[in-house]
C-alpha cells in the first residue's frame, strides 16, 4: 500500500532547526517530520527507536576508544 503524501508550510526558523536536526541525526527531513507527527499523535515508530539505539551503541563504542587514548 502506498503511503499518502502530506505537505505544509512551516516558518523559516523551524526549517532551519529541521536542517540542523537532519545534519545531527543523519535522518531525512521526511523521517524527522514523520517522527514529529508520531510524537504529536502519541505513536512511536519502533524501527526509528531501534535505529537510534544502534547509533547510540556505535557512539558509545567510539567514546570508549577515544577515552582509552587519553
Amino acid at each position: 500500500m502506498k503511503k499518502p503524501l502530506v505537505a505544509g508550510r512551516i516558518p523559516p526558523a523551524w526549517h532551519a532547526q529541521l536542517l540542523t536536526l537532519q545534519e545531527e541525526t543523519g535522518k531525512s527531513q521526511s523521517e524527522l517530520v514523520k517522527e514529529a507527527i508520531g510524537l504529536y499523535l502519541k505513536k512511536t515508530d519502533t524501527e526509528s527507536v531501534a535505529a537510534m539505539n544502534r547509533r547510540l551503541k556505535r557512539l558509545e563504542k567510539q567514546y570508549k576508544k577515544l577515552t582509552a587514548l587519553i
